[in-house]
């Protein structure tokens, strides 16, 4: 696969089929994600990868958990995600269709065929880690597996988090990311997004680039 199409086309895919990941595919995406540059090459980082079903249903309930708390909190149980209170309509739509997909995911993070709990340790930016997860992201991609990164799990049930998968409490570790992986039923594409001019300067502040680019600069 092109490096563009990966890096253009990786989205998140909630939505998956229950058909399991072959190991050689689960393997390659972990192989890929520890190549990714770390921090002093600190590499501190454990990814726990999730496929048997008495674990994945414990995972799931601890994330529904986690998502009702997540929505209540920060949406005051409005299961739209505050696209209500968005006056663009366009983006009330996405946010939307965004909502109903986030609701999927956590009505049905039992049944997605592998999920990568993703922890590190010793990184005060809390930064060094996501390179090894996109790079996880993107070698799914090139096998036609469509992940997305969550992180209320970590954020608001760590603690039964590690309970259930054994975790260490007393060696600094913490959870930045639970990525789940399956095959889509989505379609691969581009996401539309504001133009460059909207959100790039060139130098300095307030220095637009002048690139006027109006489409991709990859068609898929």
């Amino acid at each position: 696969m092109d490096v563009f199409e990966a890096l253009y086309t990786t989205r998140a895919m909630r939505r998956v089929t229950e058909e399991p990941i072959p190991d050689e595919i689960l393997k390659q995406m972990v192989d890929a994600a520890v190549r990714a540059p770390s921090g002093a090459n600190n590499q501190g980082w454990k990814f726990i990868v999730v496929t048997e079903s008495n674990i994945k249903n414990l995972l799931g309930d601890l994330y529904r958990e986690a998502w009702d708390f997540y929505i209540k909190e920060y949406y005051e149980n409005n299961p739209d995600m505050g696209a209500s209170k968005v006056l663009d309509e366009t983006k009330a739509d996405q946010v939307v269709r965004i909502s109903k997909s986030a609701t999927w995911l956590s009505e049905n993070f039992h049944k997605v065929p592998a999920q990568f709990v993703v922890l590190s340790r010793n990184d005060p930016s809390g930064s060094s880690i996501y390179p090894a997860i996109w790079n996880l992201m993107l070698a799914g991609r090139a096998h036609g597996i469509g992940t997305c990164l969550t992180t209320v799990l970590g954020m608001f049930n760590q603690e039964k988090t590690f309970d259930a998968l054994n975790i260490p409490t007393d060696k600094g570790w913490r959870i930045n990311a639970v990525v789940t992986a399956g095959y889509p039923l989505g379609k691969w594409g581009v996401a539309k997004r504001d133009p460059l001019e909207d959100v790039t300067f060139l130098n300095t502040w307030g220095n637009k680039p002048g690139w006027n680019l109006e489409e991709p600069l990859f068609n898929y």
